[in-house]
């Protein structure tokens, strides 16, 4: 229990705005996700932060800016989750199908990247900026799966079911047509990693 005697520790101005930052991305996440991009507005997630719109003008050019560094900062925390568990188990392929298996159950369980991901395919259509915005960004995620999918197969020493570019598409439009499906109240619970542990050869719970 802390008992008030010692001085709170006061922050860096550099700490400072790293934190507001960070908080401001999550209240972010949580407004994109509950009100979808054209739902959303700067106001909202200033109020959700609990900082004023001059603090995410500070921070962000704009609400586009702000949804594209959310989008990439999902994107690269799952790609180095997946970097991170092949680089530890590459001595001991024998978990390898455990623990990818593991990490897609959590990227899809738990991740908003499809669902966010899914919002700038939406928004790309009516605005044209974000259409290009969106090859690239899509562009990247999709390179990032298919060097974790090779990786992947290569250490398992099995050949992948298709070409790991058509593999690595084929997951993407998976995840994402579930994150849409998840919106309606009938298919909340709908989960792919069966589907997926079928595609790379992993053993399926019965």
């Amino acid at each position: 229990m802390h008992d008030g005697s010692a001085t709170p520790t006061r922050l860096t101005r550099a700490e400072s705005k790293d934190q507001t930052h960070r908080l401001l991305l999550d209240a972010a996440e949580r407004v994109f996700v509950r009100l979808g991009y054209q739902g959303a507005t700067l106001d909202g997630i200033a109020a959700e932060a609990g900082f004023t719109k001059g603090a995410v003008y500070w921070h962000f050019k704009n609400k586009e800016a702000l949804f594209l560094e959310l989008l990439a900062q999902g994107m690269r925390g799952s790609a180095v989750d997946a970097e991170q568990i092949l680089t530890l188990l590459e001595e001991n392929p024998e978990r390898l199908d455990e623990e990818m298996g593991r990490w897609f159950d959590r990227f899809d369980t738990n991740n908003n990247v499809p669902l966010l991901a899914l919002e700038m395919d939406l928004e790309s259509r009516r605005n044209p900026s974000f259409a290009a915005l969106l090859e690239e960004v899509v562009g990247k995620q999709h390179n990032v799966v298919s060097q974790i999918l090779a990786r992947y197969f290569e250490l398992m020493g099995r050949e992948p079911p298709m070409p790991v570019d058509e593999l690595a598409k084929t997951i993407i439009a998976l995840l994402r047509a579930v994150a849409l499906a998840r919106q309606t109240r009938h298919s909340a619970t709908l989960k792919t990693e069966k589907v997926i542990r079928i595609l790379l050869g992993m053993p399926v719970a019965s």
